[in-house]
């Protein structure tokens, strides 16, 4: 078993990749609050690792595959804008995502660390 290299690290990892890619679109959305005709852009991906690990009659590596051919979606909200410029970018609901996202990194990052920080343990121990 390739403990560097495995299905857990790969998910943590893809999910921390496409956590940025949404901190960065969420950034660009209230970098253009006040640009007229503005679209705000969202970014999704859990969808697609989520329906990957409900298929468990692949193999590790085969996961493992398809987890880094993974790729983050961005699309553009069709969300009626309030707003008579055509601008739909809602700061409330941008901050709250921007919060959610962050916690969510946050939380994918420490978990990532805390398996490395086991190998490391485990590996001290037998040495």
């Amino acid at each position: 078993m390739d403990w560097l290299n495995n299905v857990t690290s790969s998910l943590l990892s893809k999910d921390l990749d496409g956590l940025w890619v949404r901190q960065k679109e969420i950034s660009n959305n209230l970098s253009n609050l006040e640009t007229p005709g503005y679209k705000s852009r969202t970014v999704s991906f859990e969808d697609q690792l989520q329906s990957l690990m409900s298929n468990s009659d692949k193999t590790d590596m085969e996961q493992i595959n398809e987890i880094n051919k993974v790729q983050p979606r961005t699309t553009i909200s069709d969300d009626l804008s309030m707003r008579l410029d055509g601008n739909n970018v809602d700061v409330e609901k941008e901050n709250i995502e921007l919060a959610r996202t962050q916690i969510n990194y946050w939380y994918s990052l420490r978990t990532l660390s805390d398996y490395f920080a086991r190998l490391k343990t485990a590996i001290d121990s037998k040495t």
